[in-house]
């Protein structure tokens, strides 16, 4: 069985490791835009903040693929799929026939459709050329602008903090940092916490109108005509599956390819997992439903009873070095629901945790111990009731 993977990212590499535990007689041909082997892309915040190398984050080489029956085509991607016939065409000018086909080439950074996003010295962060080309302003420029405050955008911050940049804002739409994770009240202790622990300014409830510059970056203004000045920029504002070979050749495509339980697509033979898949209406794009989404298509490859039913959102995260914990209903808007909630902003702790119909629904934790924000996730998963008060689980006073 002749397999070919568009993409080298986690959901590739994981279905290679997967699919060979079962199946010996695969060949497969996987087509990468990168210059070098898989490397674990969230690590590259390590290489920003002068941590670690491409070396330490990259764990396969070319010799490892080898073993798996697997040739590498480093910078060569698929740039057409004629689906009927079961032939690609590469940027090289190569023609393959295969009898599976996997879309695996994840997603690609959202620039704001803004006047000045193409200016000299506006950066996204996706591979490690991106982190080279942010690393050649350490010393020399001296106003860092992170336009998006989510997990990236802050992540990004500490490491440019951490590697000896003081001047840096972070421009967050929303009013408050990670809406998507935290509540007010929560929010707001992360960005005490983030303020005093990094020199990072990080302004609130800004629509960003355009980048100031003539050839270069100057600065950043936003809809109620303020502004900051800035000579780097980078955009942390989301990303976009990559489906436009997908769309060219028919297959079903909304925000991401749309896949079946068995990650099937609408062409015969043809998969996609990772960024670039759509299951129900999700896209996930992060890292836990890639790896999962490869393990369940290596089983139904190797016809194994096997089907992706979804996967529950990432809700425990380390930010700049902070323990969270978001789960369940953090602002359930049911008359049936009590919740308690307290916070410390200058110890940077802040815990929530909801009840509905006599069961725990919900929680936050903000700056807790593993454990403890374990404990509350045990709850909230398990759907306990409360044994006494439920204002117990939110006492800040240590153990």
């Amino acid at each position: 069985m002749h397999t070919i993977i568009a993409g080298n990212g986690v959901s590739s590499v994981t279905f290679l490791k997967e699919i060979k535990k079962t199946l010996d007689d695969v060949e497969f041909d996987i087509f990468s835009e990168e210059v070098r082997p898989f490397y674990w892309r969230p690590r590259l915040i390590e290489i920003l903040a002068n941590e670690a190398t491409i070396d330490e984050i990259t764990p396969y080489n070319e010799e490892w693929y080898k073993k798996r029956n697997a040739k590498l085509h480093l910078s060569e991607k698929i740039i057409k799929l004629d689906a009927k016939n079961q032939i690609v065409e590469t940027s090289k000018g190569s023609r393959l026939k295969y009898d599976v086909f996997i879309f695996a080439n994840g997603s690609k950074p959202f620039l704001l459709p803004i006047k000045g996003n193409n200016l000299k010295n506006v950066h996204v962060l996706r591979t490690y050329d991106d982190v080279e080309k942010i690393k050649s302003h350490y010393g020399k420029s001296k106003k860092f602008v992170i336009i998006g405050g989510g997990v990236l955008g802050i992540e990004m911050a500490a490491a440019l903090n951490r590697a000896g940049e003081k001047n840096i804002s972070i421009v967050e739409f929303f009013p408050y940092l990670l809406p998507r994770q935290l509540d007010k009240a929560g929010a707001f202790v992360l960005k005490e916490s983030l303020e005093s622990k990094y020199q990072i300014r990080i302004l609130l409830g800004k629509a960003t109108s355009k980048i100031i510059g003539k050839d270069e970056v100057e600065g950043v203004e936003f809809s109620d005509k303020s502004s900051v000045e800035a000579d780097v920029v980078i955009f942390s504002t989301g990303v976009r599956p990559n489906v436009e070979v997908a769309k060219e050749a028919g297959i079903q495509v909304e925000k991401g390819i749309v896949v079946d339980e068995k990650l099937r697509t609408s062409a015969k033979n043809v998969y996609a997992i990772g960024d670039v898949a759509q299951h129900g209406k999700v896209v996930y794009g992060t890292v836990e439903p890639a790896v999962e989404q490869a393990k369940i298509l290596a089983k139904v490859l190797s016809s194994e009873n096997a089907k992706y039913s979804g996967s529950v959102m990432s809700n425990t995260l380390k930010v700049a070095g902070i323990e969270l914990l978001s789960i369940g209903k953090i602002d359930p808007d049911s008359g049936k629901v009590r919740f308690s909630s307290q916070g410390d902003s200058k110890r940077g702790l802040y815990k929530k945790i909801v009840v509905e119909n006599g069961k725990f629904v919900g929680a936050i934790t903000v700056g807790v111990s593993k454990k403890e924000a374990s404990n509350f996730k045990k709850i909230v998963q398990e759907g306990q009731s409360p044994t006494s008060e439920i204002s117990k689980y939110v006492n800040l006073e240590e153990d």
